[in-house]
């Protein structure tokens, strides 16, 4: 988490036209199927991908972005209904409050969506056509070029000289090669808060 954190204050420094998500030090994230829903609240069942997640926790979605993970597309809370799966991060503001959401993916577990998570590592390369980056995990190089859609966390634009170390972005792929590392040719990669 403090390498999350110190990663956004360098991006707020070196890219002060670029809008940052402020997150605190309490962000959590717990992946499962959304058990109901009332008024602006979730009620969701399923694991922890944090050490501090819950298993089960009523998430206040307030003003965070709801995305889907098949389209990467924006999607209103209307559009949201019980048993769709659900990855959230929130964050906890009391033991009697439902937590506040950060941000919210519908889909994590459809299989057809060729979608996975990469962590960009200090291995990049800027150039003139886009950049290319190392996975932290060391299992995928990936390449964004002119023809690749890069977002923000909250669906705007991103440009590739703005992917810096510690950025951790949901990947959309078209194309990718059995080498090792996987060399990926994504469509869209679209930042995660």
């Amino acid at each position: 988490m403090k390498k999350m954190i110190i990663c956004l204050v360098a991006v707020l420094i070196a890219f002060q036209s670029l809008t940052v998500l402020a997150v605190g030090d309490n962000v959590n994230e717990t992946i499962g199927t959304i058990l109901s829903i009332e008024n602006d609240k979730i009620r969701v069942k399923g694991e922890a991908i944090t050490d501090g997640g819950q298993t089960e926790i009523v998430i206040h979605v307030g003003d965070a972005p709801i995305f889907d993970l098949r389209t990467g597309l924006p999607v209103s809370l209307q559009n949201v209904s019980p048993n769709m799966g659900i990855r959230a991060a929130y964050e906890i503001v009391g033991t009697d409050t439902p937590a506040k959401a950060v941000a919210i993916w519908l889909n994590p577990e459809d299989e057809d969506a060729a979608v996975f998570t990469v962590l960009v590592s200090e291995n990049i390369q800027y150039g003139t056509d886009g950049v290319v980056f190392l996975s932290v995990d060391e299992k995928y190089r990936v390449v964004l070029n002119q023809e690749s859609q890069i977002l923000d966390y909250n669906h705007a634009p991103l440009t590739s000289a703005n992917i810096v170390p510690g950025m951790e972005f949901f990947v959309w792929v078209d194309m990718i090669t059995a080498s090792c590392p996987a060399l990926v040719y994504p469509d869209k990669v679209v930042q995660i808060y």
